[in-house]
């Protein structure tokens, strides 16, 4: 629900995504925004999983490939349509989705992590092997726009942009609304505390499990658009490395932030780009980014920036702040006058 609390914040943020086009104005610029929308899609549903469930899971790279390539056997080899394939790419990642979690979920710590990468590099193993279904090597293509461009007065990357602006909207609105039911409630209790959790009587486990196939089908949605912006794929879409960068993004970003997956993927599409003529320093530029983060900003790069925009609208408002003051000090407060 939205409150006077984050009014502007959305506001803000709608009003960017309309703008940004108006600002960056080649085609080469509004290209690089749309795949930073598409991966933001992405890393949305990973933060389901990871921000509000505690679900480390690098298997969502795979989950990724999985929505490309179902859209892209529809649609170059059945000969669907686009928008027909949508659904069904959905419900396939979201149904592997739940395997992966009816096989892991009751695993903890770095077992789970172990146990989602086995599974996404299997997948993976069998897309870059079934030839007869996926060609392999040789990948799919032309898998078709999602619009027929011909028939809207716009720009073609223009006009994609602005799509992926309204599905990714709309997934961080559905994202936002789904932490404010029991659901969300639920989740973020286990995400804390999975022991109390399970002892006031949440099922940690079914919880968790529609945590991550919502999370699974988000990831295949946003590999359906991705397959259709390329209009080519090849194994590599699901490999292993996607699944880290989406975890790496989602730390630097912020877990459990509506703002977060869209820093992380600014980081991770626009950053290449600029290190395009070093790409050697490029690994080694994210790798200090994470160490960084890490120990200085551990809630991400989101929750650096609620922090020094707190402090400055509490400077401007004349309100004293201070930092070492929180919900612990009141607790031993309150103890001490009892």
């Amino acid at each position: 629900m939205i409150t006077r609390a984050n009014i502007f914040p959305t506001i803000a943020g709608v009003l960017l995504l309309v703008l940004l086009p108006f600002i960056f104005q080649s085609p080469y610029h509004i290209q690089i925004l749309t795949q930073l929308l598409i991966w933001a899609i992405l890393f949305t549903g990973l933060d389901i999983a990871v921000g509000h469930a505690g679900l480390v899971s690098v298997a969502h790279g795979a989950l990724f490939g999985l929505g490309a390539y179902v859209t892209g056997i529809l649609t170059v080899d059945v000969g669907w349509g686009f928008w027909s394939t949508l659904p069904v790419a959905i419900l396939v990642g979201a149904l592997v989705g739940l395997g992966i979690g009816l096989l892991t979920l009751r695993m903890e710590g770095h077992y789970f992590v172990i146990a989602t990468l086995g599974i996404g590099l299997l997948i993976t193993i069998v897309i870059r092997n079934w030839t007869e279904l996926t060609h392999g090597e040789l990948g799919l293509s032309p898998v078709p726009k999602p619009i027929s461009f011909e028939s809207i007065p716009l720009n073609p990357s223009l006009t994609m942009y602005y799509l992926m602006a309204i599905v990714s909207f709309v997934c961080v609105a559905g994202s936002y609304l789904l932490m404010r039911t029991s659901t969300g409630r639920r989740l973020r209790a286990i995400r804390d505390n999975s022991a109390l959790a399970a002892a006031v009587g949440i099922d940690v486990s079914r919880t968790r499990l529609v945590a991550f196939l919502i999370s699974a089908g988000m990831a295949a949605l946003a590999g359906s658009f991705q397959a259709s912006y390329l209009s080519y794929i090849e194994p590599s879409i699901a490999s292993y490395e996607v699944g880290f960068t989406a975890l790496m993004a989602i730390i630097i970003g912020g877990r459990a932030t509506v703002a977060g997956p869209f820093l992380g993927a600014a980081i991770f599409v626009v950053l290449p780009e600029i290190l395009r003529s070093a790409d050697e320093f490029r690994l080694i530029t994210l790798g200090l980014i994470l160490i960084l983060v890490v120990l200085f900003a551990p809630d991400g790069l989101a929750g650096l920036s609620k922090v020094a925009f707190g402090k400055i609208a509490n400077l401007f408002s004349g309100k004293p702040t201070n930092p070492n003051r929180n919900s612990s000090n009141v607790l031993l407060d309150q103890k001490d006058a009892s």
